[in-house]
C-alpha cells in the first residue's frame, strides 16, 4: 500500500459538520429508507445495473457502487486490486483507471505543505 502518497484534502469544518448530519438524517428516515428499498428491487427487476460503461467497456454495477468504489481506492491506495468474478471487463477498467490516476497525479505525501499540488500536476 502506498501510504505515503495519500493526501488528505483540508475540507471547511463547516462542510464536514453538514455532510455528517446529512448522512445522519439519511440513514434515520424511515420514509426515505422504504423507497430506497422499493426503488432497488424494482430496478433490479429491469436490469438496472447492466446499463452502464466504463471507458467502453459494460460494468454492471450502481452508479452509486462506482462512486463509494473510487472513495474506497482513493482513501486506501492500494498497490493491488484482485477482482474475483469478472463479467464483461468494466469494473477491472474502473479500477485499473482510478489507480493510473493516482499514480499520474502524483500525490503528495501526507505532511505536504504543497496541498494542491496534485491538482497542477493534474492539469500541467
Amino acid at each position: 500500500m502506498n501510504s505515503s502518497k495519500t493526501e488528505e484534502v483540508d475540507l471547511p469544518a463547516e462542510f464536514l459538520r453538514d455532510r455528517k448530519h446529512r448522512l445522519q438524517a439519511q440513514a434515520s428516515d424511515v420514509e426515505l429508507r422504504a423507497l430506497s428499498a422499493q426503488w432497488f428491487e424494482a430496478s433490479c427487476r429491469h436490469g438496472y445495473s447492466y446499463q452502464f460503461d466504463w471507458l467502453g467497456r459494460p460494468i454492471i454495477q450502481y452508479p452509486q457502487d462506482i462512486v463509494a468504489m473510487q472513495e474506497v481506492i482513493w482513501r486506501v491506495q492500494p498497490d493491488l486490486i484482485i477482482e474475483c468474478g469478472v463479467a464483461h471487463g468494466g469494473s477491472l477498467v474502473l479500477y485499473a483507471s482510478i489507480l493510473a490516476l493516482i499514480d499520474y497525479c502524483n500525490v503528495p505525501p501526507r505532511n505536504s505543505t504543497r496541498r494542491d499540488s496534485w491538482i497542477l500536476t493534474l492539469w500541467s
